[in-house]
Parts: C-alpha cells; structure tokens; sequence
C-alpha cells in the first residue's frame, strides 16, 4: 500500500498512449460491479487529468489491456496492495483470486516488485525488520510461480535519491547496489540455477528506476497538481515489461 502503484499505471499509460498503444479497461473482468462499470467509463479521463494524484483512489482492482494496432501484447492488473503485502499482517497469505493466478492461469506472468530506499509501512515494526518480511513475501512469490514467468525489480521514486543524475538519467550500478544492500538477498531468489539454462539466462529477474513525475500544490492548497516525470523511465520500464513477456 502506497508504494506507488497506481501512479506508475497513470504514467505509463500517458507515455503508452502518447505511443500509439491501446490502453483499455477490459470490462469482463468484474461484471457485475456498477463501481468497476464507472471506473472504466471514467479511466481515460483519470489518466489524462493533471489531477491525476488525487483520482488514484478511482483506480482500484483493474484489468487493463495493452495493444497495438489491434494486436493484444499483455494485460496488466491493479489491485489493492495489501492483497500482495500487508505491512500489518506481513504474514498474511495472497487472497484466493491471487494465489490463483499465480499458481492456475497458464500464460506467462510478469511480476513488477516495487522498492523504497525509505520504507514507510508498520511504524511499530523496525525498518529493516519491515524490508526483511517484504522479502520473505517475494520468495513466497517465486516459489508459487512458474518456470516460464519473470520479475522486474523497480527502486520507485528514484527522483527522492542521490542516484538521480539528470532528468530521465540515473547511476543504476549504485541504485541497484542499495536496494541490494537495503533488501538483503532479495537478487539471490532470482537466480537461475538450473545447470544448463543458468548460462544464457542467470537470472529470473530485470532491474530498473522509476519516477511517476513531481507533485505541487495549489497556491490555496486544495489540490494537488500532478506533472508526468521524464519518459525515460516510462520507456525503460515498458522495454523491461516487452522482454520479459519474450
């Protein structure tokens, strides 16, 4: 919960769109819910709109398809983050419709695990405590999935760190090395160690930075004007998501 998720959506698919990509709510998914109905009635109008930070809770429990030229390349699902991770309850298994798409749906699934260099979870629980349960969730993860799905590693918020060198650039070697550093093991569960595939292809999982864009307020203060971040990050993250679904 409020790593990020929802924005990173709105970014991606402002740049997606921008691209000639087909970004649409597949309404199918939960059809017999008259909120979900208005939520896809009114999505395009949430991601276009310069107020985008406050319509994030709009967006809840989605499924999205992505195409090009009518030609379906992936779908991607926003749900509520404490259904992947409760900082509360860091123990707490994935919800029955989860643990099935891990574990049931047969196409190949593409996990994006959001990072913090400031974990901003359970106050009564110590930092590092908090970041070696997320852990301990994503090796859950990685022991349901499949063979054939793959995970990306995103430092989110990148813009709030040293490792910002210029719009859209950033030292990935030291930003890497501190989500390392900050969630230990987490590369470790990655690594491929099947004795032969291990040599073209040692690890499950990619490794890239986001930032969703900058956030100001009004002059009265009673909104919150959202202005999209550098398209880099967009374009480096769709790369990630288009490699991984190879």
């Amino acid at each position: 919960p409020a790593s990020g998720k929802t924005m990173m959506l709105i970014r991606l698919t402002r740049w997606l769109k921008k691209k000639g990509y087909g970004v649409m709510p597949i309404r199918t998914f939960r059809p017999a819910d008259d909120a979900y109905e208005s939520m896809c009635d009114s999505f395009n109008a949430m991601v276009d709109s310069n107020e985008a930070a406050e319509n994030t809770k709009g967006l809840d429990f989605m499924l999205l398809k992505v195409s090009k030229d009518g030609h379906p390349i992936c779908q991607i699902l926003e749900a509520p983050g404490e259904h992947y991770y409760d900082p509360r309850n860091p123990e707490k298994k994935f919800p029955p419709y989860l643990h099935k798409i891990i574990t049931e749906q047969r196409n190949r699934k593409i996990y994006t695990l959001l990072m913090e260099t400031e974990w901003k979870g359970n106050k009564n629980i110590k930092d590092d405590m908090q970041r070696a349960n997320y852990v301990e969730k994503i090796r859950q993860l990685k022991t349901l999935s499949s063979t054939r799905d793959r995970f990306i590693v995103i430092l989110n918020k990148i813009d709030l760190t040293d490792f910002r060198l210029a719009k859209g650039r950033y030292n990935r070697v030291d930003a890497r090395r501190e989500v390392s550093d900050k969630y230990p093991d987490i590369f470790k569960i990655f690594l491929n160690e099947h004795p032969i595939t291990r040599f073209f292809r040692p690890s499950f999982a990619s490794f890239g930075a986001f930032q969703s864009g900058e956030f100001s307020q009004t002059a009265d203060g009673n909104k919150t004007i959202y202005t999209a971040g550098a398209d880099d990050y967009a374009r480096e993250l769709w790369g990630l998501i288009t490699n991984a679904c190879k």
